[in-house]
């Protein structure tokens, strides 16, 4: 196991205002001091969820999703106290319309070793009636998937 654990360079974090985020970053934090790794948490915006009634972007609703999921990042990652001053963490916010495709092309795009998601988030009906993100996650993405109940 130390051998695996020593490989891990990036780890990135998905989340949402979820239970389960808080889960999944305290997850991260135990990986991340004990190896150094750089960790990523990320949020992703659906453009479905800013934009007009004519399908424009509407920016006082991606200002104000901005802002939250800055809150979110912050309220997760700095009021935590889970990690250590060794560790390097950034926050992120991608914007897609399919957020299991946006994670897994992050992943690529960075060169993720591991990404880290819960298995239920907000999304609890669109996940029941067009498979979960979770899932999709793991299904596709290039890197190693951590999902945590």
């Amino acid at each position: 196991m130390q051998g695996a654990i020593e490989k891990i360079r990036r780890i990135v974090v998905s989340v949402d205002s979820s239970e389960s985020a808080r889960k999944c970053v305290s997850f991260a934090s135990n990986l991340a001091n004990a190896t150094g790794c750089e960790t990523i948490v990320i949020t992703v915006i659906r453009n479905s969820d800013i934009v007009d009634t004519e399908g424009r972007i509407d920016y006082a609703k991606l200002q104000k999703a901005e802002e939250q999921t800055k809150g979110l990042h912050d309220a997760l990652v700095v009021g935590s106290n889970l990690f250590t001053f060794k560790n390097k963490i950034r926050s992120e916010i991608v914007r897609s319309d399919d957020v299991a495709d946006a994670i897994c092309k992050y992943c690529v795009e960075i060169n993720a070793d591991l990404v880290i998601l819960g298995r239920r988030g907000l999304g609890l009906l669109k996940g029941i009636l067009i498979g979960s993100v979770s899932e999709k996650v793991a299904r596709n993405c290039k890197c190693s998937v951590m999902i945590v109940k």
